[in-house]
């Protein structure tokens, strides 16, 4: 009876510091777009958003990435695809306008681990927004690329950390 009550008070403990486990977010927003032809509703990146790309896998080094998320458009694609080739894994996609089904897919799926969900200006509030925390910014401009929000989540509790990276 005492060893069935003491795999009982392990298998609990356990399952304690499971549910206290820190879920990191890094959100971005997409690199520079190639702009050379106005008409394109689907740029590739351009020069500088490549280089912010290359420079995002640097700010990342030494974190243990689990997921990426993106749109479905060739700038938010190309921004994570140095990161997905140096860490060998795949683009999860998302509806940038659904953030009820992206945040449940992260905190279902990926609770305790760290993934990095890359998006558009006028989206990264509101997916900050739907994690819990309040947005520093009302908006992120057309010519801003440079900010980069860490959400830590563990046991309910979400705390926001807002830093730049690459050329401001």
């Amino acid at each position: 009876m005492k060893r069935i009550l003491f795999v009982f008070l392990i298998l609990m403990a356990g399952q304690g510091l499971q549910a206290q486990e820190t879920t990191r977010i890094w959100i971005v927003r997409h690199g520079e777009k190639d702009l050379t032809d106005p008409k394109e509703k689907d740029p590739e990146l351009s020069v500088e958003g490549k280089e912010r790309a290359e420079t995002l896998v640097k700010y990342l080094k030494g974190k243990k990435i689990d997921a990426l998320f993106s749109t479905d458009y060739k700038r938010t694609r190309g921004t994570l695809t140095p990161l997905a080739s140096q860490r060998n894994l795949s683009l999860k996609f998302y509806n940038s306008k659904d953030n009820k089904t992206l945040v449940d897919t992260v905190l279902n799926y990926y609770k305790g681990k760290n993934v990095v969900i890359c998006s558009h200006s006028n989206r990264i509030p509101g997916i900050i927004a739907a994690f819990g925390a309040r947005s520093p910014l009302k908006e992120i401009t057309e010519q801003e690329y440079s900010h980069i929000f860490l959400l830590e989540i563990k046991g309910g509790h979400v705390k926001l950390k807002h830093k730049h990276y690459g050329k401001l």
